[in-house]
């Protein structure tokens, strides 16, 4: 797996780093640059070009994944600015914990989750507009726990 803070997958893709993407680009880059590095596509060329193929292949298709994401293309646009990302804060541990409460105790709260989550989105693209690192580090933090009790929601109704 290629070390994801070796290469800037904004540069791979040939992209303008920021938070705020339009897929359909992304798309578009992602497969422009398969067409010209795709092994499959370069059966004239001698083995180490291929293998240097494959290579370049693999860090496009990382590259694209990871900017896919919108969490993890902010955790890695956090950490190129220096900025850890491993400390929630009490408030939403206290929140968490809160949640958890009233969902084992029969209360549906996945419609306040999902509203959260809509905002906490809104709210980190406008902390990367604003180049509000530190904010966007705790807005991620919030949003991570939130998709969390979702997703622990999600499971315990299978």
């Amino acid at each position: 797996m290629v070390n994801l803070f070796m290469f800037d997958p904004f540069e791979v893709l040939g992209l303008k780093k920021e938070y705020s993407l339009d897929l359909k680009t992304l798309e578009q880059h992602y497969f422009k640059g398969q067409r010209n590095k795709h092994p499959d596509r370069l059966t004239h060329v001698q083995e180490g070009e291929k293998v240097e193929a494959l290579k370049q292949s693999a860090v496009l298709n990382q590259a694209y994944l990871l900017l896919k994401d919108p969490l993890q293309r902010a955790e890695w646009i956090l950490k190129a600015e220096g900025l850890d990302l491993l400390n929630p804060d009490a408030e939403i541990l206290l929140q968490v914990m809160n949640w958890n409460e009233r969902f084992e105790s029969g209360e549906n709260i996945k419609p306040e989750l999902r509203q959260e989550e809509e905002k906490l989105f809104k709210d980190l693209e406008m902390a990367f507009e604003e180049q509000a690192y530190t904010k966007a580090r705790f807005v991620l933090c919030r949003l991570i726990y939130v998709q969390k009790v979702l997703k622990d929601i999600e499971l315990s109704h299978i």
